[in-house]
C-alpha cells in the first residue's frame, strides 16, 4: 500500500499468546527499519503500529453468534472473531486485512472471504488480495523491485532457532504447496510436503466429522496450529 498510495498507513497488531508473537514483531520492525534505509521516500506514511492485548479485546454477543453460525458449514478462524470485535470496540470502519485465495482442491478457505467487505459480521474487512494468491503476490513483488521486504515477512506460527519456519504448522504447508517452498529451510520444506496431505484431508474433512472422537482430539490437541 505504501507504494500505490499517498495516505498514511495504520497498522494494527494484535498480540495473542502464541510462539510467532515476537517473531513477527521483529519482522515488523526490521521492515519498517529497511523501508527507512531503502525507500525514504514513502517511509513516513507507515505511521506508530497500534497494540493491543487480545484479552482487552471486548466480545459482542451478536458477533460471537453469527460467526456461531457459520462455523456450522464453513471453517472461521479465532483471528478473525477477534478482529471483528476489536473494529467495533474500536469503532474501526474499514480495516485492511490479507488474505490470499487459495486454489487447492480444499475451497473451505475461500469461503469466509466470501464474507470480507460484505456480510455481518466481516463488513469491515476489506481484502485487496481477494483474487490473488501467495505466487501472484510473490511475482508482482518481485516485478516491482519489492521483493526483498516480502521475503522479511514472517508466516510460521511456531518458529525454531533464530526464527526459521517450523514447516509443521498450516502456513508453513500452506507456503510449500502454493509454490513457494524456497522461504523454508530444506528440513523444514521436507516436513512440510509429507504434512500437506494430511492437513489437507483434515481441513475439507473436519466438519464432516466433527463429533468424532479422532477430530475431537485433532482440535483438542492442534486446533489453533492449523
Amino acid at each position: 500500500m505504501l507504494f500505490t498510495t499517498e495516505d498514511p498507513i495504520q497498522p494494527h497488531y494484535v498480540i495473542r499468546h502464541e510462539e510467532c508473537t515476537g517473531n513477527e514483531i521483529d519482522a515488523m520492525n526490521n521492515i519498517r527499519r529497511a523501508l527507512s534505509r531503502s525507500y525514504a521516500e514513502v517511509s513516513p506514511n507507515l505511521l506508530p503500529t497500534m497494540y493491543i492485548n487480545e484479552d482487552l479485546i471486548p466480545s459482542f454477543k451478536e458477533i460471537d453468534e453469527a460467526i456461531s453460525e457459520l462455523r456450522k458449514t464453513m471453517r472461521v478462524h479465532e483471528q478473525y472473531q477477534i478482529l471483528a470485535n476489536y473494529c467495533k470496540a474500536s469503532d474501526i470502519s474499514k480495516v485492511e486485512i490479507s488474505y490470499e485465495r487459495d486454489l487447492s482442491a480444499d475451497q473451505s478457505k475461500n469461503a469466509i472471504a466470501s464474507y470480507f467487505g460484505k456480510e455481518f459480521p466481516f463488513q469491515n474487512f476489506m481484502n485487496p488480495l481477494e483474487e490473488m494468491t501467495k505466487m501472484d503476490c510473490y511475482l508482482e513483488a518481485k516485478d516491482k523491485g519489492w521483493d526483498d521486504l516480502l521475503n522479511m515477512t514472517s508466516f510460521c506460527r511456531r518458529p525454531k532457532r533464530k526464527g526459521r519456519p517450523c514447516g509443521t504448522c498450516g502456513p508453513c504447508c500452506d507456503t510449500v504447496s502454493e509454490g513457494l517452498g524456497f522461504r523454508l529451510p530444506f528440513t523444514s520444506r521436507m516436513k512440510a510436503r509429507i504434512l500437506i496431505p494430511f492437513r489437507q484431508y483434515y481441513r475439507k474433512n473436519y466438519l464432516k466429522h466433527e463429533n468424532s472422537m479422532f477430530f475431537k482430539v485433532i482440535r483438542r490437541r492442534l486446533e489453533h496450529k492449523f
